[in-house]
């Protein structure tokens, strides 16, 4: 295949980047539904594009860099912008939950968590390009990744959003009922939650990577859950159950890098070069 075998895994990410961008036109006009699930269908194609890359040894330094880019745009950008204009559009503040966050501390609260974010991701992935050339353990990550972030803000969103209303919205049945609404709180905290969740991605909080368990059971488990994930994801259904997968993981395996004895005292490689002593005499 030569040189042929690198155009796949490129033109999928080319495609996740795509996703972003159109995400960010539908945030703007205000369809935060389309909005929000464009960003999912960019975390299911950044799965995808390495799972081609390895399987047609495509990968390549140009490749990590187009990673990098699209991460930043779709798990970065998008999600930011995605909450700016939902949370500032006249229907959340001039309507029944009035949301604060068009004037004084409010707007500072939001800007903040939106600003806070994206620099969170920048990081995030310029420390995880660094460290690609450095001896780390191949199991675990350093804080939590920006698709998995970006990923895990978004779908919780939709998830609120979708009971946002009583009655019919989108994604299928309602799984908790056609009456439960999204309360004015959840609202008030999404830019904290976004700050958290830019904590989590600078950290060097130790986490397991998804891989083969030890147990079968375990194994198709996962593999049958990661399944049915693109399946809804791509089929933008039933973000309530969506939820719950990566939440999960997430919060598991944060506990096991603090607790489990092979994880505890591993350390990320270093992001600067050690600082040369000075020559004597001088």
């Amino acid at each position: 295949m030569g040189r042929a075998r690198y155009l796949p895994p490129n033109l999928i990410t080319g495609a996740s980047i795509v996703f972003g961008l159109i995400s960010m036109g539908s945030a703007h006009r205000g369809d935060w539904r389309l909005a929000g699930w464009l960003i999912i269908y960019a975390v299911l194609s950044d799965r995808l594009d390495g799972l081609v890359a390895r399987r047609l040894r495509a990968t390549s330094e140009l490749g990590v860099q187009l990673d990098s880019f699209a991460d930043f745009l779709n798990f970065g950008v998008a999600p930011a912008f995605l909450m700016y204009t939902f949370l500032t559009s006249p229907e959340m503040i001039d309507g029944a939950v009035a949301l604060p966050f068009d004037h004084g501390s409010g707007r500072v609260y939001l800007i903040t968590g939106c600003i806070v974010w994206v620099l969170a991701a920048v990081f995030r992935l310029a420390r995880f390009n660094v460290a690609a050339d450095k001896e780390i353990p191949t199991r675990l990550y350093f804080g939590v990744p920006t698709t998995l972030a970006g990923g895990l803000l978004t779908i919780w969103f939709l998830a609120f959003l979708k009971y946002r209303v009583p009655g019919d919205t989108f994604g299928g049945a309602k799984l908790f009922g056609n009456e439960l609404t999204t309360p004015r709180a959840v609202w008030l905290a999404l830019p904290g939650a976004m700050m958290l969740g830019a904590f989590m991605m600078v950290s060097s909080l130790r986490m397991l990577k998804i891989a083969r368990a030890e147990s079968l059971l375990i194994t198709v488990f996962l593999l049958l859950n990661v399944a049915v994930g693109y399946v809804l994801g791509f089929a933008q259904m039933y973000p309530e159950y969506c939820v719950w997968m990566p939440t999960a993981w997430i919060v598991i395996f944060l506990v096991w890098g603090r607790l489990a004895e092979e994880a505890r005292y591993l350390r990320p490689p270093p992001l600067f070069p050690a600082t040369p002593t000075d020559p004597p005499g001088d």
